[in-house]
């Protein structure tokens, strides 16, 4: 699909969402491959861009979300949300990250439990009908299927909050775009007399074969 197409589809998905009255959030699902013990990350709206940055990989979806995730020393997944919602899904539980929060999410494979640690903001988990909000530098544990533990102190390493990505750099020389011109509403009480009439029609006249004449200066 070209990325005029997946930006439309964005578009339609969240005009439909607004239409039946629901906050749009973006789903993102994290799982264990297991072979390679490693965590996988999947969206459920299409991506038009992905950007691998020393701070994680920054992600676009076409509805308007943009978000970065990084695997950090102790596995887990940290994501920031620069924009939009997340609900990041892992193992049937939802773990909602607003736009300038940040959570650390691991899975233990061995124990086939989770847990969600809110670095930044308060993040709100819920599962099995049960919702619990985190607050920063706590955690959440629990089994898979089973409600979202009472908030506890979270390990510091996994506590501590992701760096912003940096702001994309310009090429030397480059100039930032200029800003787009106001649309102009047309007021319908308008004195008409007031507007100048539009600019006659120039016709354009073919030469064969022949040089048009210089007009005079």
């Amino acid at each position: 699909m070209s990325k005029g197409g997946i930006r439309a589809l964005g578009l339609i998905l969240g005009f439909l969402f607004i239409l039946g009255g629901t906050a749009w959030s973006a789903n993102i699902k994290i799982t264990i491959n297991p072979k390679t013990k490693k965590p996988v990350i999947k969206t459920d709206v299409p991506i038009t861009s992905k950007k691998v940055t020393p701070e994680g990989v920054v992600v676009t979806l076409a509805t308007g979300e943009r978000f970065s995730y990084k695997v950090t020393p102790t596995g887990a997944v940290s994501i920031q949300v620069m924009s939009g919602v997340i609900n990041a899904v892992v193992s049937g539980a939802v773990a909602k990250i607003s736009a300038g929060e940040a959570a650390a999410i691991k899975i233990n494979p061995a124990t086939n439990t989770v847990q969600v640690v809110a670095q930044r903001g308060v993040v709100e988990v819920s599962s099995q009908g049960r919702v619990i909000k985190v607050k920063p530098g706590y955690q959440t544990a629990f089994s898979a299927g089973a409600p979202p533990a009472p908030p506890s102190p979270a390990p510091s390493k996994m506590a501590a909050p992701p760096s912003p990505p940096a702001p994309v750099a310009m090429a030397p020389g480059a100039r930032p775009a200029p800003p787009r011109p106001p649309k102009f509403q047309v007021d319908p009480h308008l004195d008409r007399t007031l507007i100048p009439p539009p600019a006659p029609k120039i016709k354009v006249e073919e030469f064969h074969g022949q040089k048009p004449a210089s007009p005079a200066l």
